[in-house]
């Protein structure tokens, strides 16, 4: 018995190498777009932990009714049971390490209000006050993705009583 031409099963080499390019097109494009998305949320999620941190240091504050004062190290941030003056012995209250990747700016150009609280060491200091937030009334953290143009910040501002 002959088998027909017509009843054969399969791909040609042909066929499968158009398929194996297409899908590798198609992957490159997306590994493109994966990056990128990977890198927005890590900036988001540092953002968003910075700002929780900073709520967390203000309730702490207004709880322990003592000034708090943040700053960063290595880093890290640092909340100290102290005044942004006194930090050298001061007693440690509750750090924030940055995940890989994201790092703390010192920078002082920005749309936002206030001033960053990582320049020149200053930090940020948070006095108890009756009935509102114990943070400080404008400034800002700012995070940035390795040492792209991708950047993040937990912002307060005096009109608000919350970090954004």
């Amino acid at each position: 018995m002959e088998k027909s031409i017509l009843t054969k099963k399969g791909f040609t080499l042909i066929e499968v190498l158009v398929v194996v390019a297409i899908i590798g097109i198609l992957s490159a494009a997306g590994y493109s777009n994966l990056r990128q998305a990977i890198a927005n949320n890590r900036v988001k999620d540092a953002a968003f932990n910075v700002a929780a941190f900073a709520e967390t240091v203000a309730n702490k504050a207004k709880q322990i009714s003592d000034t708090v004062c943040v700053k960063a190290d290595n880093n890290v941030l640092v909340a100290y049971k102290s005044a942004c003056t006194e930090t050298g012995t001061a007693t440690v209250l509750d750090r924030l390490e940055m995940p890989t990747g994201v790092n703390l700016v010192a920078m002082t150009e920005s749309s936002f209000d206030g001033s960053n609280w990582l320049t020149n060491g200053t930090g940020a200091q948070f006095v108890p006050r009756f009935g509102i937030s114990a943070a400080p009334y404008e400034g800002y953290f700012l995070v940035r993705y390795l040492e792209t143009d991708l950047f993040g910040a937990a912002v307060k501002v005096e009109t608000r009583n919350g970090f954004v």
